[in-house]
């Protein structure tokens, strides 16, 4: 590695570096880097966010290989599978396997078998429970900075989500501040999104963190999904840009409410509108645009 006043370092592989001291080194890899300002430069090993692949199998059919930072493969999975629309419920997912083997201990070789063996969730699901593809489909490679869905899926049925849900206005303009306070990976090295779910205290259900705001947004359904949590009282924050593919998510698992840090789109607002989701963008800073269903939210 060439640095910008000329000298070489040796890049050295994550096992030979000092561990985190903090426990964390699933999210991290250590890097040597070159810091330089004005007047001095300085040479630091920082963490730069994992990125790795997570193949997605149900039925010994492999269906989606996401890109993700390492954990919560479980959650993940169930939470893509039904999101998407593979599953019909979580109640018809018999097994999840996912041998689930750790990073190589500092000073340790990586092997082809434990890279492997964390990069793959295997799904045993009732065939009832599966949901029929129109058409045949190929492994999709899913990036961490995209969804899954197409355009051609826009016209799916999906539920109209009930109105018997309120909650106050003054109570949801603090959430994507409590759900930044309790974000680890974030605070540490920066690079990920989040999503939280929230009930109608303010009271955190779950946090997830993910290099991919959609898998943040599956990881957090996906724990509610498999602990048999309802979702139709509760409420979803997401740090990330609010699209059609997040709009639907939540309206498949039946949560009437969610609320972006960033700007919905207009198909996100269009689908939302026609199906009962309460919209909610740039919720931050004490301030929040409310998109669709504001009838919701009481003005205390």
């Amino acid at each position: 590695m060439i640095l910008a006043d000329g000298f070489k370092m040796k890049r050295r592989r994550s096992s030979e570096l000092e561990a985190d001291p903090l426990g964390e080194d699933r999210a991290g890899l250590p890097w040597p880097i070159q810091r330089v300002g004005k007047d001095k430069i300085e040479e630091l090993v920082e963490r730069v966010v994992l990125e790795e692949p997570l193949e997605i199998v149900v039925n010994e059919k492999s269906i989606a290989i996401l890109m993700r930072l390492p954990g919560q493969e479980k959650e993940l999975a169930a939470g893509f599978s039904v999101t998407e629309g593979y599953i019909r419920r979580a109640e018809d997912i018999l097994l999840i396997h996912h041998c689930g083997q750790g990073l190589a201990a500092p000073g340790e070789e990586e092997t082809a078998e434990g890279l492997g063996s964390r990069n793959r969730t295997e799904l045993h699901v009732m065939e009832e429970g599966l949901i029929p593809r129109d058409r045949a489909e190929v492994t999709r490679l899913i990036r961490s900075g995209c969804g899954a869905a197409d355009i051609g899926s826009i016209g799916e049925s999906l539920p109209f989500l009930s109105e018997g849900f309120f909650a106050d206005a003054s109570l949801v303009l603090d959430l994507a501040r409590r759900m930044r306070d309790r974000q680890v990976v974030y605070k540490k090295m920066g690079g990920v999104h989040a999503a939280a779910v929230f009930d109608i205290k303010g009271e955190m259900i779950y946090l997830a963190e993910d290099i991919g705001r959609h898998n943040a947004v599956d990881k957090v359904l996906g724990h509610c999904l498999l602990r048999r949590i309802p979702l139709n009282d509760k409420i979803l924050i997401t740090s990330g840009r609010a699209s059609y593919e997040m709009a639907v998510k939540a309206i498949r698992v039946g949560i009437p409410v969610i609320g972006t840090m960033s700007s919905p789109t207009s198909l996100a607002v269009e689908l939302s509108e026609d199906r009962g989701l309460t919209l909610i963008g740039y919720l931050r800073g004490g301030r929040m645009n409310v998109y669709t269903h504001g009838k919701r939210l009481r003005k205390g």
